[in-house]
């Protein structure tokens, strides 16, 4: 029979304490190193999001801005036309956008 010799740095409270210290220790540079890793992980995802983001979602703002500006000018060329005496289905038949042609409803217009 071999007895194994065990590492012993004291029973009690001491002993306690100590065991606990070296767990803890090692715990925390754990957790920083797992820390550190997960920060760097999310940081690639981050920037990979935001670069895509502004490469896809950029040009659909302009987009909307510019059909908004458009839509815009088209009411205003569509309320000369009939000042001049053109009807909705003249104005149709044109093809100016239903979103220039079609009127608020008489309730909404405020006198």
């Amino acid at each position: 029979m071999s007895l194994k010799k065990k590492s012993h740095t004291g029973g009690g409270m001491k002993g306690f304490f100590s065991r606990a210290s070296k767990s803890f220790l090692t715990g925390g540079l754990f957790a920083k190193d797992t820390s550190f890793w997960a920060a760097e992980k999310l940081c690639k995802v981050g920037f990979m999001v935001a670069t895509v983001s502004i490469v896809v979602l950029m040009p659909l703002v302009f987009e909307i801005a510019r059909e908004g500006q458009m839509i815009e000018s088209e009411r205003l060329q569509v309320k000369e036309l009939r000042a001049e005496g053109f009807s909705d289905r003249q104005l149709q038949e044109m093809g100016y956008l239903s979103a220039s042609i079609d009127r608020a409803p008489a309730v909404a217009m405020q006198k």
